[in-house]
């Protein structure tokens, strides 16, 4: 143990070394993937085929990689579990909770639709569709984050949220920013 930064940590007894053990982290993200259909606006849900949770409708999502942009990663997830191809637009929010030993950052995403029907992949998800408000709020099990979330959605204009900035990203990492910021507000 080192005192490091107003506690003491997990480290290397070599102080050549200087490894300090800042904890586990894990990011977790999903997406909001809104479709039109016989003129009602319906929200992407995956049913849990595996524990925890199994039986629970949510948003399709899952962990990103460690070698995986978050646009990247929340694409996949919705491709892998849903079988829906989407476009990462931006963040609607984020939930960050601490848990034992380690913490996680969970994002919530928008994504256009591109294509494709939902179908569960067996395994991970034992269902998936398109569903509206109100007939989420006759289903059981939709998690109350994932309501939260396509709400939140809904509410807002798309480009709204943490958009990524094109001009301050490349392919090793992403900037987020709020995309129609006005200066006056800041200003008395």
């Amino acid at each position: 143990m080192r005192h490091d930064g107003g506690r003491d940590r997990q480290a290397c007894p070599d102080t050549e070394c200087g490894f300090v053990h800042f904890g586990d982290f894990s990011i977790g993200c999903s997406g909001v993937v809104l479709r039109e259909l016989d003129g009602e606006v319906r929200a992407l849900l995956i049913q849990r085929g595996q524990a925890p949770y199994a039986g629970t409708w949510q948003l399709p999502g899952g962990y990103a990689e460690h070698d995986e942009l978050l646009a990247a990663a929340v694409e996949r997830e919705v491709r892998e579990e849903a079988a829906v191809t989407a476009r990462f637009r931006d963040v609607v929010g984020f939930r960050h909770m601490v848990v034992g030993p380690s913490t996680n950052v969970y994002i919530i995403c928008r994504l256009d639709y591109v294509a494709g029907e939902p179908a569960s992949d067996g395994v991970e998800t034992a269902a998936a569709g398109f569903y509206s408000l109100a007939e989420m709020d006759a289903m059981d099990g939709v998690q109350g984050i994932s309501k939260w979330g396509i709400r939140h959605a809904l509410s807002t204009p798309p480009g709204s949220g943490l958009s990524v900035d094109e001009n301050g990203s490349d392919n090793r990492w992403q900037m987020f920013g709020l995309a129609d910021v006005d200066p006056t507000h800041w200003r008395g």
